[in-house]
């Protein structure tokens, strides 16, 4: 989980505050406050942990416009403007990809799974990292995706 973190963190989240972020996440499935979760596993618990404790570090938003506004303020260096607010999603992630690619340090956007409600939450990270965190969300039973076609 540390590495995952790290990871969707693009390595701003270490040593001591990492570590209890982490144990936060893990001591999910056991906090009272999230029996509202359906399923109970703990998967779905994490899910739903890892965007409760990393609030700095994602984007969400239900339309293009918004949610691009949120994105563009993580990075120092503005987007683009968004062609059309009113864009479909599966439109604006396919442009954003490429925008992202094209920084000097190649960044993509990841869906994070939701089953709460019907915003996306998106994490940017960096394009190197995407297969890893990929790979790590599978084996701890996390929904995550690739932004670009995934709608």
């Amino acid at each position: 989980m540390s590495e995952l973190i790290t990871l969707l963190t693009c390595n701003d989240l270490q040593g001591k505050p990492l570590a209890d972020c982490v144990s936060r996440i893990k001591a999910a499935p056991m906090d009272p406050e999230l029996d509202w979760i359906e399923g109970g596993n703990e998967a779905e618990f994490m899910q739903f942990a890892v965007l409760a404790e990393l609030g700095d570090y994602f984007a969400m938003g239900r339309q293009a416009g918004p949610l691009h506004e949120e994105i563009s303020e993580q990075f120092a260096a503005a987007l683009a403007p968004v062609p059309d607010a009113d864009m479909p999603l599966e439109d604006y992630f396919v442009w954003l990809d490429a925008e992202l690619a094209a920084r000097p340090t190649p960044y993509e956007l990841l869906l994070w799974g939701n089953f709460f409600d019907d915003n996306h939450y998106t994490f940017i990270v960096r394009r190197a990292d995407t297969p890893r965190i990929l790979a790590l969300a599978q084996e701890l039973g996390l929904q995550v995706e690739r932004a670009a076609g995934a709608c």
